[in-house]
Formats: C-alpha cells, sequence, structure tokens
C-alpha cells in the first residue's frame, strides 16, 4: 500500500471516542515514525483531547483505553506456534486433500462481517488491558467441569469491559503483570467490581507461548490469530490466523501425537478437543495447522483487495491454527471490536472499511475472502510445528 494512503487510512480507523474531536493512540513508535510526525500527533491526541502528546506503547505493558495495540505488535514470545513461520521445505499431510475438501464442502472461508460491537452476532473475542487502579473482581466459574484454575482469583478489570454480545460471550483481560485471562460465558459483571460470573476460563502468559488458556475449544490463547485493523491497515500480520471449522475429526489416523478425550481429536498446539465430525469423515483435529500454498508473487498477482492479500500473506507464510469448531465451512477472525466501543470508542474496523469501499450489506460491513483463491488447489495441512 502506498505511503500516502496508508497514512490516509490510519488516521480513518484511529478509535475515536463519540463526540472527541482528535484521533486516539494506534501504533508503537515505530510505526508513527513510519508514518511522519503529524500522523503521530494525531493518533496519539486519544480521548483526552488534541493537547494530549505522550509516548506511544511499544508493548502490552504500554497498552490501555485509547493506547490500543499497533500494526508491529502481536501477542506472545517468537517461539510461540502462532509466530513461527512454517519452514521451507515443510511436507504436506499425507491425508490433507481429503481433510481440505471435507472444510471446502460447503464452499470457500465464510465472509467476515463487521459493525457487529455489543450485538448478538459478535462472537470474537474482545481484549482489555487492565490497570492496578480499576475495580477488582473475584473470578467464579460456573460450569460443572470440576476445579477451575482460576476460581477465586482476584484481579482489576476496567469498569466498562464488555464481553462479547455472542452465545460464546468471551472476554480477555491483561492484568499489569502480564497475565491474560481468559473468560467464556461471562454471565455477569457487576459495576464497580465484585464477582465475575462465567461458565469457565484459564489464563497464560501474554508474553509466552500462547497455549493452555480456557476460552476456546483448543485452549489456545483468547488473543491467538485475531485479525486487527491495524494490521489490516498496515497490509501486514506477522502471526498465524485462527481458525474455526464446522466439526472437527475424531480417531488417531492423523498421526504426530494426536489424542482424543471425550471431545474430538486434537494435536499439537491445542491441549483440548471441540464439537466431534460424525465417525468416518476425514475432518481436520483441532490444532491442525493449515497453509496457503501461493507464492509472495502469486498473491500479489491476485486482482483483489489490499486486505484480502494481508490475509493471504499471513495464511501463506504462517498458516492457521484450527481452534474452534461452530459456524459453517471454515472461518477465520477478527478480533471483537467490542473492546473499543464498549469505551464509547469508534469501530476501527468499521472506519476500515468505509476508508476502503468494502461492500456493505444489511448495515454491517462484508469482507468476503473467498472470491479470487483456488482455495481448493491451494490450501493445504501440514504436520504440526516442533514443540
Amino acid at each position: 500500500m502506498a505511503r500516502r494512503r496508508l497514512r490516509r487510512t490510519l488516521l480513518a480507523l484511529a478509535p475515536v471516542a463519540v463526540g472527541a474531536t482528535a484521533a486516539c493512540s494506534s501504533g508503537s513508535s515505530d510505526e508513527a515514525a513510519r508514518t511522519g510526525a503529524s500522523s503521530e500527533s494525531r493518533l496519539e491526541a486519544g480521548a483526552a483531547g488534541p493537547t494530549a502528546r505522550t509516548a506511544a506503547p511499544t508493548s502490552w505493558r504500554g497498552f490501555g483505553v485509547g493506547r490500543w495495540p499497533g500494526p508491529k505488535w502481536r501477542p506472545y514470545a517468537p517461539s510461540s506456534p502462532f509466530n513461527r513461520p512454517i519452514a521451507r521445505g515443510t511436507p504436506t499431510h499425507p491425508r490433507s486433500a481429503e481433510m481440505i475438501a471435507t472444510v471446502l464442502s460447503r464452499g470457500g472461508p465464510s465472509p467476515m462481517q463487521v459493525g457487529v460491537a455489543q450485538t448478538r452476532d459478535d462472537w470474537g473475542h474482545p481484549t482489555y488491558y487492565a490497570k492496578s487502579t480499576d475495580p477488582v473482581f473475584r473470578l467464579q466459574p460456573t460450569a460443572p467441569w470440576g476445579r477451575n484454575p482460576i476460581a477465586g482469583h482476584r484481579i482489576p478489570i476496567p469498569d466498562a469491559a464488555r464481553p462479547a454480545g455472542g452465545g460464546d460471550g468471551h472476554m480477555t483481560v491483561v492484568t499489569p503483570d502480564g497475565w491474560e485471562y481468559d473468560f467464556w460465558q461471562v454471565q455477569d459483571k457487576p459495576a464497580g467490581g465484585g464477582t465475575l460470573r462465567f461458565s469457565w476460563g484459564g489464563r497464560l502468559r501474554i508474553d509466552g507461548d500462547g497455549l493452555r488458556g480456557g476460552g476456546t475449544a483448543s485452549r489456545f490463547g483468547n488473543i491467538a490469530g485475531m485479525i486487527r485493523a491495524q494490521e489490516l491497515a498496515a497490509s501486514r500480520i506477522r502471526h498465524a490466523l485462527f481458525v474455526v471449522i464446522r466439526c472437527a475429526g475424531v480417531g488417531d489416523w492423523f498421526g504426530h501425537g494426536v489424542q482424543m478425550r471425550g471431545q474430538s481429536s486434537f494435536v499439537y498446539p491445542a491441549v483440548s478437543g471441540g464439537a466431534r465430525c460424525p465417525e468416518g469423515t476425514m475432518a481436520p483435529p483441532l490444532g491442525a495447522r493449515l497453509q496457503l500454498t501461493m507464492s509472495r508473487a502469486q498473491i500479489a498477482a491476485l486482482p483483489v483487495p489490499a486486505w484480502k492479500k494481508a490475509i493471504l500473506r499471513a495464511l501463506a507464510r504462517y498458516g492457521g491454527y484450527v481452534g474452534d469448531t461452530g459456524g459453517d465451512g471454515i472461518n477465520f477472525m477478527f478480533e471483537s471490536s467490542t473492546m473499543y466501543t464498549s469505551f464509547g470508542f469508534a469501530d476501527p474496523l468499521v472506519s476500515f472499511a468505509q476508508a476502503n469501499g468494502v461492500r456493505q450489506s444489511g448495515g454491517r460491513y462484508v469482507f468476503d475472502i473467498a472470491p479470487g483463491v483456488d482455495w481448493a488447489r491451494y490450501l493445504r495441512v501440514v504436520p504440526p510445528p516442533r514443540r
């Protein structure tokens, strides 16, 4: 994307507090340097007004309301499976063609809609970066599945934080000491602190491997693989994608240390299974890694928008891990913009869609990822990464 267009797009998508006159921080200091001083001053102004001037955050320690992660940031350590590129010469799984035929049996990847923040159609994972001065909540899981490791923990959570409005009710809180708390089906969050009730949850380090959380079927961290508006604006995604398929395979035919405990099969880096496909269905297990086998030159030559090319490049370089089941066919995920709108800021994905001519339908903006790519030809399943 040309430098001038990138600057315009970053300014357009910077979340703005409703009624405010200035954009808030939308990136790290190196991004601000790349896009120019005037862009930096506008992006850093924040909800406090155009005179607010503070250094842009460069890591999760500086994130917060109006100081969102920039386009170059990615969660977890460089060694995380989500941050390691697929090595050259990685073989194709011997049953890849059958698995891909199953996940594509209802067509290519489903369109991703934006403009759903704080509605029942929001199935994403909003993330909140807490301060030590935020209200304190005692964590109380309610599902009868045994002892939950975070039961009874007391953590700060921003008072305005809200879970996603869909049935999964996801919510993530990153505490000041670097723990990512992932919640599934948040049921009750009283104003000013108290007891946070949710069906299940877990925690993991925001600077760790991104595994063994408690908010998704695979137990990937809730932030893992989410596509952010800031990344689309920069036309670069530096991590693997989170993949959702309708149901996952069962049995040990996948190999590579595949396991099965009650639900579907799963393989590293997943540590749990999801909804099972019928016996005999050749579907990938949770944790399976998918890759688009197109070169950068092939992707560059496609007559598709820049945002789609950014997603395709990430899928070619880092791949995508099957992290959950549900929906129809195969899906990728945007982060939930409820993390912005619950504080009165504009939805940055909507701002990006408006600035880039994304198709609108029924009051939503539709990012249609499937057209223009021969998915049956170029999508494959590869063996799991090394531990």
